[in-house]
């Protein structure tokens, strides 16, 4: 019996170790995509105002780590207006205001990209 249990805290050490070495490779891969997603944001979304534009107020905001890591991409400031431009609207005047989306085309473009890549990592570890 004493080699099953062996056996066991080999299988566990092999299993920790293969984490230890992919969690920077998605944390990576994670950081990456966020980059590329507020790339996309500020070349699509709308310029409006020359100074401190609409599209430049996106950032990444980075939250937990390892496994539990997320990041939030939102628009500081301006916050109030992405659900507006995104969705359209209209406005007092009575006139529709068209929807002129950004941030989900980004998510259609970006995330099974990242998603494909997630797979890679944890299933060949590179």
């Amino acid at each position: 019996m004493a080699t099953v249990d062996k056996l066991g805290e080999l299988l566990s050490d092999m299993v920790e170790d293969y984490v230890e070495k992919i969690i920077p490779k998605l944390d990576e891969e994670l950081n990456s995509t966020a980059d590329e997603i507020i790339t996309y944001i500020k070349s699509n979304a709308p310029r409006s105002g020359n100074r401190h534009a609409f599209a430049d107020t996106f950032t990444k905001v980075e939250s937990g780590s390892g496994m539990n890591k997320t990041v939030s991409i939102y628009s500081e400031g301006k916050g109030g207006l992405t659900h507006l431009l995104e969705f359209g609207y209209t406005h007092r005047s009575g006139k529709y205001i068209g929807p002129k989306p950004f941030l989900r085309p980004a998510y259609d473009i970006f995330t099974p990209k990242m998603l494909e890549a997630i797979k890679d990592i944890i299933t060949k570890g590179d």
